[in-house]
């Protein structure tokens, strides 16, 4: 057998699908009428925080500005000089010998055969420093 189906379409039906249905929309637009209260405030931040980011960046900005202004060699030169300090190439250079460093005990202090190595080493002479400061 061939099982017909039927539409009830009768008012009570209708009447109670339209109110089922109103109900819905009731309930979507006051569940949306509190989420639009509960983030009220969140545009409000967001153009705050946009502010202050824009006031941010300006300060970076004439920060960076004012370091490169202040970091010129010419500035850094003038520094230096009000500083007492002077140019490399000026300084008369100075020179001391370093008192000689006595060989570990296990060395001997002759000279090291050159036929066993294979490779010649020249002799030690006396240790002396020369140090050279420069500033930029």
């Amino acid at each position: 057998m061939i099982a017909r189906l039927t539409m009830d379409t009768s008012a009570a039906t209708w009447r109670g699908r339209a109110m089922r249905y109103v109900l819905i929309y009731v309930l979507l637009a006051l569940v949306l009428v509190g989420v639009r209260y509960a983030t009220h405030e969140v545009r409000v931040n967001l153009r705050a925080a946009a502010d202050r980011e824009k006031v941010l960046i300006a300060q970076r900005d004439s920060l960076e500005v004012q370091v490169q202004a202040l970091t010129t060699p010419q500035r850094i030169r003038e520094w230096a000089f009000s500083q007492g300090m002077r140019r490399f190439a000026e300084v008369n250079k100075v020179t001391a010998d370093l008192p000689t460093i006595p060989l570990p005990a296990n060395l001997s202090p002759s000279p090291p055969d050159s036929s066993s190595s294979g490779l010649s080493q020249p002799p030690v002479p006396h240790s002396r420093l020369e140090v050279r400061t420069q500033w930029k």
